[in-house]
Formats: structure tokens, C-alpha cells, sequence
């Protein structure tokens, strides 16, 4: 085990303590606060949201997954040493490769929040991995992203990944509008978007 692995399955036992007594170390970042507080606990209350990909891990987010209720939760990773931070179904992987992990179709929604721009950068990598979650979508399933439109996080918004084309924008769960920006600073905004039910 690596030093790293080490410090990272030390600091989420640590975290997980504190939670169970109560005391909860969070970001305090609008963006995160409304990501906890209003999308992932709208999306909870979707019975038809069940199966779900979060994409990324870190200390901030290893209790994302008890925010969905009973929904099954897998999480996906890069980092080997992020796997505490995982959930209990967790990809040691790249999100490129992820038809390797879930079937066509396996999944309800994909949740990336804060890896387009950070570690998925270039324009090739975007496109394969995108059409790998749009590939493991049901028909009807949710794909929620989150990202800094601003350089050089924003190279490749959106607007310029082909395999997002095919899909319907659609209003943030537990908020009015597809686009929100949620943090003016860094320009940090969550978009929805929903695979087609036929075509």
C-alpha cells in the first residue's frame, strides 16, 4: 500500500467517525452546498432513479452516496488511493473504459460533477468518455453535469462534445433551469441533460 492509500483510507475512517458523532466536515462552496442539499436529495426522491454512476471521488465526497437514499450507488475513480472515498460499489478506472464496468443501458444517471476540465481535459478523452456514460443510460436516464465555464477549465464545454448532441437538455433536479451557475467566482455550473426515450 502506497503512502498515499494509507493517508486517504486513514482520513476516511477519520471522516466517517466524525459523521457518526456529528460532526460533519463539508466544503462550505455554494456550488457544493446546493449539489448536497438540493440536487442529490431531489434525485433521491426520483423513484425512477435507482442505479447510479458518480463520477470522482475526494475527501468532500465520501458520504455522497448516503445522500441517495436507497438508490444503488457505484462510484468511479482514476486513483487507485481515492477507493475510501468510494462508495461500496466502486470502479477503480477510467471513465473512458466504462462500458468495461456497466452494461448498455445499466444505469438510471450519471452523476460528474467537477472532473470535466480537471483530469478530463482533452477534447478525444471527453467525447470517449461521455459516449460511454450516454451508452450506459437506460432511455429516460439522467446525465448531471458540473463544470467551471472559465479558462482553462472550459475548453471543452458542453456545447462541444458530440456525444451530448443526441441528449435533451432538461431542468437540474431539485432546481428551475437546466443551466445554473451555482458559483459566480469560478463560473461553477450544474446543466442536465436526459437520453432520449426513443432514437
Amino acid at each position: 500500500m502506497t503512502f498515499k492509500a494509507a493517508l486517504y483510507g486513514w482520513t476516511a475512517t477519520t471522516l466517517r467517525t466524525l459523521d457518526h458523532h456529528g460532526v460533519r466536515l463539508r466544503y462550505p462552496y455554494r456550488d457544493r452546498v446546493m449539489f448536497e442539499h438540493r440536487i442529490l436529495p431531489a434525485i433521491a426522491r426520483d423513484e425512477s432513479i435507482r442505479r447510479v454512476l458518480m463520477v470522482g471521488c475526494g475527501w468532500y465526497t465520501h458520504h455522497y452516496p448516503s445522500l441517495l437514499g436507497d438508490s444503488e450507488v457505484t462510484t468511479i475513480d482514476l486513483d487507485a488511493a481515492k477507493r475510501p472515498f468510494g462508495g461500496d460499489s466502486h470502479i477503480v478506472g477510467n471513465l473512458t473504459a466504462l462500458s468495461d464496468h456497466i452494461p448498455r443501458g445499466g444505469l438510471d444517471a450519471v452523476l460528474c460533477n467537477g472532473v470535466l476540465g480537471w483530469g478530463l481535459n482533452e477534447q478525444i478523452d471527453v467525447e470517449r468518455a461521455f459516449a460511454a456514460c450516454v451508452d450506459c443510460l437506460r432511455p429516460g436516464g439522467l446525465l448531471l453535469l458540473g463544470w467551471n465555464d472559465q479558462p482553462p477549465y472550459n475548453r471543452v464545454g458542453p456545447e462541444n462534445i458530440p456525444a451530448l448532441a443526441p441528449l435533451e437538455p432538461v431542468r437540474v433536479p431539485g432546481l428551475d433551469a437546466h443551466r445554473i451557475v451555482a458559483l459566480p467566482r469560478n463560473q461553477h455550473c450544474f446543466q442536465a441533460f436526459r437520453k432520449p426515450l426513443s432514437g
